[in-house]
């Protein structure tokens, strides 16, 4: 028995390193999307491209970007589910050892305010970026629709976040 505690615990972990990896990514998608947005509003000129060292269209650059941005949301929110389903496997097997594990330092392990206010940060840039790009056609519902699209990963995870909070707290009391 200790011995799936530890592989749980182990999965876990990189389940936590994992998330933190991808919010990272999407973080920094997101704000390449903003100082395109600002600086390349119409995306005609050359940028650096994010992962290379070299210089691309502004176009292929933002779509880059923004694919990350919603590939880097998707994978978080796909490791979250594996965290909650560890995290109850591991309730079950020892509720002692979730006590302790949660208390690893990471952001995907502190389920609370400071979490959901990370999800929420890494969520609302991508949505200044895109609103950043609609903003001079005045078209902010088409920014809110592409959001709904491109965010979607974020809205998920944040939910996701907000309701394992709630369980965990009712869990705890």
């Amino acid at each position: 028995m200790t011995n799936l505690i530890d592989i749980l615990i182990g999965n876990l972990k990189e389940t936590f390193k994992a998330i933190e990896k991808f919010l990272f990514m999407g973080l920094a998608a997101s704000l390449v999307l903003v100082v395109l947005a600002i600086t390349d509003r119409g995306l005609a000129g050359a940028q650096r491209l994010m992962f290379a060292d070299i210089n691309a269209p502004a176009a292929l650059v933002a779509s880059v970007a923004l694919v990350t941005y919603f590939v880097s949301g998707a994978f978080a929110a796909f490791y979250f589910l594996a965290r909650r389903r560890i995290v109850k496997r591991l309730l079950e097997l020892d509720p002692l050892v979730v006590d302790a594990i949660l208390t690893y330092p990471s952001v995907a392990s502190r389920i609370g305010a400071p979490q959901l206010v990370a999800l929420l940060c890494v969520g609302a840039i991508g949505l200044i970026a895109l609103l950043l790009f609609y903003a001079p056609l005045h078209e902010t519902q088409k920014a809110l629709y592409a959001y709904l699209l491109m965010g979607s990963p974020y809205v998920v995870l944040f939910a996701m976040a907000f309701f394992t909070a709630i369980e965990e707290r009712e869990r705890r009391t």
